[in-house]
């Protein structure tokens, strides 16, 4: 594997890491690799209550019975658990997703695990990208979740398909880090970090682990040095508050994966964890289920440039202070390459979507509610790692997979990919471009056959150039607005965004 140049920093970072976290394995709960059941009786009536849409932004748990079966266990629990709504916008789709809470009417943890996390994933037509990400962010020694997937029963009546997320609390932590001394928070959206202020809001940064103690300082310190420091300093006081290779890691499956909901663009889903035996921070990503080509604000996220993963214009830096101090940028940059030689592959991804699909298929087949949020059907469950299916869903998994190499590949030469050029014979980088230019590759690539569009089909004044045989530098007018215009090569067409 080709190794980037170490400097003294990161070679301080890379002995003090030797022992990176370890991400548990499966276990009788969390096997990937088959279906559990599970099992819910509870009052008519709480049912009814869980499912009105009226009722959508309800905490509210409610007792039920509970059975859980797989190959390893069909255990029915002695005394009821609570179940409730869960999630954010999933909340007024009509498949809900639920929580399950072993202790809330005094029961025992199962298995040591407190609570389930049955999501419905119903953006996403292959029930797998949460997996999917989830185990890429393991792989690379990030401390994520595990999944499995499980069918629904609640009085009887099948639900549907599931993923059961593990839930980051306490039990997570002692699992990673041996102990879950310290604080840990929530983060949601609009937590940019940009201010110590935002630690003091409950909402924002909702405690965790050990509230009765908590006064916020230690998140507060750390939020109020990742702005003030200079940035002279800065490398050498980030690391005495902050896990920085652990983050450089996250970032790099972030950005392949394209999980633009996290904290580098949306400012969103993520946990602070205030590790009081090392005194340092640790950044653990969560609800990654919006990846592999999933948009819901107009932007190609297999394009995204990978220099510049996060929100262009406005305040990241815990992103953006970090990826600037070119030794960590180098870091960056060989975990993005480790990624791409090991799993983010298709070697390493085809056989999970080909397991995935085995054991999901007939349940997807017979689970009603699969089509009530976006029309998907049982043949875009089944065409789903290669076929986009609506707006929303841009691209099948393996074709984000190859758009998303080759976009390295150009954005960063030397990174290692597995390219079919033939298949995927041509792109636009950078892309988006804050400059009224870009460059376009392809095999042909003829001077006269290539047209630059808006979206309604009006072509753009262009000036066009050729660099080398497969590289053209398309310049357009400075006065042309900023958006989505289309690049027109014969029977090619690719998008290319402006945003200045």
């Amino acid at each position: 594997m080709k190794r980037f140049g170490i400097t003294v920093i990161t070679l301080f970072l890379v002995l003090r890491l030797t022992a990176q976290v370890v991400n548990p394995g499966a276990d009788a709960v969390f096997r990937p690799d088959e279906v559990m059941w599970v099992f819910l009786e509870m009052d008519p009536a709480h049912k009814s209550f869980l499912q009105d849409p009226a009722n959508a932004l309800s905490e509210t748990y409610f007792p039920a019975t509970i059975r859980l079966k797989n190959t390893q266990m069909d255990t029915t629990l002695g005394l009821p658990v609570g179940v409730r709504l869960r999630g954010n916008t999933s909340r007024f789709a009509e498949k809900k997703s639920f929580k399950i809470d072993f202790r809330e009417f005094g029961g025992p943890k199962f298995f040591d695990y407190k609570k389930f996390n049955l999501k419905a994933n119903v953006n996403d037509p292959s029930l797998v990208r949460e997996a999917l990400s989830l185990e890429q962010y393991r792989e690379l020694g990030v401390p994520a979740a595990r999944t499995h997937h499980a069918r629904l029963y609640i009085n009887g009546e099948y639900m549907g398909v599931y993923l059961n997320i593990e839930q980051v609390d306490d039990v997570f932590l002692k699992m990673r880090f041996g102990h879950s001394n310290g604080y840990m928070y929530k983060c949601n959206w609009g937590a940019s970090l940009s201010s110590p202020s935002q630690a003091q809001d409950a909402v924002l940064f909702e405690s965790e682990i050990n509230k009765s103690t908590d006064t916020r300082a230690e998140i507060s310190q750390f939020i109020a040095t990742l702005n003030a420091t200079s940035d002279a300093d800065f490398p050498a006081v980030i690391e005495t508050i902050f896990e920085v290779d652990r983050y450089l890691r996250q970032l790099a499956v972030e950005a392949l994966i394209g999980h633009w909901d996290g904290y580098s663009f949306n400012q969103n889903n993520f946990y602070l964890y205030y590790n009081s035996v090392t005194a340092r921070v640790e950044f653990i990503p969560y609800d990654v289920d919006n990846t592999w080509g999933i948009d819901w604000i107009g932007q190609d996220w297999a394009i995204y440039d990978l220099n510049a993963w996060y929100m262009p214009g406005q305040a990241r830096p815990l992103t953006t202070r970090i990826l600037a101090v070119p030794a960590y940028f180098e870091k960056y940059k060989a975990y993005l390459q480790e990624l791409i030689e090991t799993t983010f592959n298709h070697s390493h991804v085809d056989p999970l979507l080909s397991q995935y699909q085995s054991i999901l298929q007939f349940p997807v087949s017979v689970d009603t509610y699969f089509p009530r949020a976006f029309g998907f059907t049982y043949q875009d469950f089944l065409n789903s790692g290669s076929s986009r299916m609506n707006n929303h869903v841009e691209y099948g998994i393996k074709p984000y997979l190859d758009e998303r190499l080759l976009s390295a590949q150009l954005q960063m030469p030397g990174l290692v990919t597995a390219v079919d050029e033939k298949k995927y014979p041509s792109f636009t980088y950078p892309n988006p471009s804050s400059l009224p230019e870009f460059r376009y590759t392809s095999e042909t690539a003829d001077p006269l056959a290539v047209g630059v569009y808006r979206t309604d089909g009006t072509p753009v004044p262009v000036f066009v150039s050729r660099e080398d045989e497969r590289t053209l530098r398309i310049v357009v007018d400075k006065a042309t607005s900023p958006g989505i215009y289309l690049i027109r090569d014969g029977g090619k067409t690719t998008k290319w965004i402006y945003n200045p």
